[in-house]
């Protein structure tokens, strides 16, 4: 069973936070996709029970590092980089100090596809087809090129991969600053990005213990709902609430360490106190890596019987969020996904939560 609703819009704004509760069993892996479809991150936070699952351990063994490099548009059609990089691995680049409601900003999705989201001026010069993007501040005044890097199309030998070869090196000569996460398709685990002048980022991660942390019990009855309550609603956004704290190592879980006049946050009941580890890894984030990180928790919690918690943040200038969806800007370029795995209950809580300009939504 999966439910896959937006939260009321009286409860949030433009109902921008989109809830699945599904089993950990199921086959459709809701959980897993919610976490591989999701090509730009730059932040991952796991939260757990102390004697729980070891998520320092699992971290570390999965991030890995992430590269940059500069590259010209014209080295990433490139037949030789398509075959080194792209096909048959996960391959994850977004074009760096670059804002995607002002300036022409480039992207490899981890799939083999090619975004370019350019300014007016840019498309009109660069003569590829493309389409108006969906959420400028002025209707056309930004446009969306895409290129399928693994298409039959692109072979040298074709019209369509020697127009693009031509266009970009006439309009779009200069090399460009990238940020780069390049992964094994199946393990996740980082590759070397074999590219002169590559400089390799290691990802850091950092742990902390928050003592003395109120963590809330999930009614069955939430997990079990088909249909959409005031109830069930208040539920879901205390969980989101509850995990954003967490994932921040708040005091205001703690009962009693905040001042009462300051802070008027209490976890929902029924709640235990235990100690919580807070986990964080910072960089270009590969999904695959997140996805088998967590896997490897999951797994973990699945032997132990223990409960933890994910928070994954998106890049505010990527080109697209969940699964090609156009992303834009407008006031915080948010896009974020929180999980609950509730391993004892069977079942995981995702909550994908997007600003007003987000074509997942």
């Amino acid at each position: 069973m999966s439910s896959h609703v937006p939260l009321p819009k009286e409860r949030h704004s433009k109902s921008k936070l989109f809830v699945t509760v599904s089993s950990l069993g199921s086959r459709r892996r809701e959980h897993a996709r919610a976490l591989e479809t999701h090509p730009f991150n730059h932040r991952l936070t796991v939260v757990a029970p102390a004697g729980g699952v070891d998520v320092r351990r699992a971290l570390e063994r999965h991030m890995g590092s992430y590269f940059r490099v500069q590259l010209k548009l014209t080295d990433l059609i490139d037949p030789a980089f398509i075959a080194s990089y792209v096909k048959d691995k996960e391959l994850v680049a977004l074009s760096a100090g670059r804002r995607i409601d002002a300036d022409d900003v480039f992207a490899i999705d981890g799939g083999g596809r090619l975004t370019l989201s350019l300014t007016k001026d840019t498309y009109e010069v660069l003569g590829l087809a493309g389409r108006p993007a969906a959420f400028p501040l002025k209707r056309g005044s930004r446009f969306v090129v895409e290129i399928d890097l693994l298409a039959d199309h692109m072979a040298p030998a074709k019209k369509h991969f020697q127009r693009a070869q031509a266009r970009l090196a006439a309009v779009l000569p200069e090399p460009v600053d990238f940020v780069v996460a390049l992964s094994d398709a199946e393990s996740g685990r980082t590759l070397n990005l074999d590219i002169p002048g590559a400089v390799a980022c290691p990802i850091h991660v950092a742990a902390r213990t928050l003592a003395d942390a109120a963590v809330p019990g999930v009614p069955d009855e939430f997990l079990a709902a088909r249909g959409q309550s005031g109830e069930w609603a208040e539920c879901a956004q205390d969980l989101f609430e509850w995990i954003g704290l967490a994932t921040a190592g708040a005091r205001a879980l703690v009962p009693g360490a905040a001042d009462p006049e300051a802070c008027t946050y209490r976890a929902p009941e029924p709640s235990a106190v235990t100690d919580l580890t807070v986990c964080s890894a910072t960089g270009l984030l590969s999904p695959r890596a997140i996805a088998a990180a967590v896997a490897e928790l999951l797994a973990e919690a699945q032997a132990a019987g223990a409960v933890f918690y994910v928070a994954v943040w998106g890049h505010e200038d990527a080109p697209v969020s969940w699964a090609a969806a156009e992303h834009g800007f407008l006031t915080s370029g948010e896009h974020m996904c929180a999980q609950a795995y509730l391993v004892p209950q069977g079942h995981c809580a995702t909550f994908q939560a997007c600003g007003p300009w987000d074509a997942f939504s």
